[in-house]
């Protein structure tokens, strides 16, 4: 298994029609709407407001609520670590990326709307449902990344993957304004004041993120690539598919760039991946934020995540893409400390319009970067990304599981967002011991 080297010839030389590009991006239009309300928005602080009700049995009271939403977030990805191998080596063989992200979506979406029940009287069925969506969520994503390299030529790389991370922010910062009209206007909108205190306004937004999920992602498999040389999945298929990624890492070990690469990604988005999927519960425990101001606050996080990204991808273009993820490291290290000292909304507002402006270019340039090192396997992408999801799980599991450790440790969640700081510090270590020139 040959890796990208210097030399290597691109698998092709023009990027796909544009209509293929759009189709790949509507499905990062469609997915993102359950990253942002489900994951970071909606869903967090309505599950903070279960596990505070009283209904729930004593051990889950003892741990905390944020630190058992910390738990829950780990466990999910953890999930997804053990799976996310299995799945990219069988779609790699079996030629079939489409069919699999076609099953994650559609279970990922009717799982997401099942939240509906979720109540503080159904906390494991509650917890079930957040495990297999957010699952299918993540699992859909790695094909998803893997198509990258089969619609893009190496040198639209930066603009495509930021393309398709833009129209995601864009999508789900649309889906957020109809939850939040929902939610704000269910008065107005004919819902019973019984029905609004007991959250049925909020629970009907998780049906429709689920519907939004699985309309968008139908439209966006019209336009993808058709599975080709598929074959029949078998048991050898499934047995060698762990080995297949052991293998990956061992060569990844031997190529200097890519191994440095990787063990900085690792780190780094480990910080950034913690801070996404924890930031709702912070300002929510600790600075006391009402749903309404946060989902303002993560409306605007997402117009601006829009505009990092392009940003970033013009700093690539004038540098490299290492010194666009160095730059964006050493905000994120800014953002740590400001998240430690914040205490009231302005300065909570300045730390998160700092977000928005680098983790859409961290994700688009980290994704393109890869893609760029792996272009020599042209029959082996889900696999690559498999490699890379991995990596990405194992920093979630341990970030998150990190976070709410030192939180039950200390007693501050401010704790837990300073040692964060230590991720990106870490990554940018490593990513500034590659000296070689690197050229999208």
């Amino acid at each position: 298994m040959a890796l990208f080297l210097a030399a290597a010839k691109p698998r092709i030389l023009q990027s796909k029609p544009t209509k293929t590009i759009k189709a790949w991006c509507w499905y990062d239009w469609a997915n993102s709407s359950y990253s942002l309300v489900i994951t970071s928005a909606i869903f967090p602080s309505y599950f903070l407001s279960l596990t505070t009700s009283g209904t729930q049995p004593a051990w889950w009271q003892s741990i905390g609520n944020s630190v058992l939403y910390a738990y829950l977030y780990s466990l999910a990805s953890l999930m997804i670590l053990l799976l996310s191998p299995l799945f990219g080596s069988i779609a790699d063989y079996a030629g079939n990326k489409k069919k699999f992200m076609r099953l994650f979506s559609y279970t990922g979406a009717i799982s997401c709307a099942g939240l509906f029940f979720a109540t503080g009287e159904s906390m494991v069925l509650t917890g079930a449902l957040f495990l297999v969506s957010s699952t299918c969520y993540s699992l859909g994503v790695v094909f998803y990344n893997a198509y990258l390299p089969e619609i893009a030529a190496p040198a639209d790389y930066d603009s495509v993957s930021a393309k398709g991370f833009a129209w995601g922010y864009l999508g789900g910062l649309l889906a957020l304004i109809l939850c939040l009209v929902l939610i704000r206007f269910a008065e107005p909108l004919g819902f019973p004041r019984d029905s609004i205190a007991s959250a049925l306004p909020v629970r009907i937004t998780f049906v429709l993120i689920g519907g939004w999920w699985w309309l968008f992602a139908a439209y966006a498999f019209k336009g993808l690539p058709p599975d080709s040389n598929t074959q029949p999945i078998t048991r050898t298929i499934i047995a060698q598919s762990y080995v297949r990624i052991g293998t990956a890492f061992r060569q990844a070990r031997g190529h200097r760039i890519i191994g440095l690469f990787l063990l900085a990604f690792f780190f780094y988005n480990m910080g950034v991946t913690t801070i996404m999927g924890m930031s709702s519960v912070f300002a929510t425990k600790t600075l006391h934020l009402t749903t309404e101001h946060l989902i303002g606050v993560i409306l605007a996080l997402q117009v601006l995540a829009i505009a990092g990204s392009w940003l970033f991808v013009e700093v690539a273009n004038r540098y490299n893409n290492i010194m666009a993820v160095r730059i964006a490291l050493i905000l994120w290290v800014v953002i740590c400390g400001i998240g430690y000292s914040v205490q009231n909304l302005t300065q909570f507002y300045g730390m998160a319009s700092l977000v928005g402006l680098v983790m859409g270019g961290t994700q688009a340039l980290s994704r393109s970067a890869f893609a760029t090192l792996i272009q020599g396997e042209q029959h082996e992408y889900a696999t690559w990304f498999s490699v890379y999801d991995v990596l990405d799980k194992v920093g979630v599991v341990a970030g998150t599981f990190l976070f709410g450790w030192i939180e039950w440790l200390t007693g501050s969640m401010r704790a837990s967002v300073a040692t964060l700081s230590i991720f990106f510090i870490t990554g940018l270590i490593i990513l500034l011991s590659i000296k070689s020139p690197w050229k999208k």
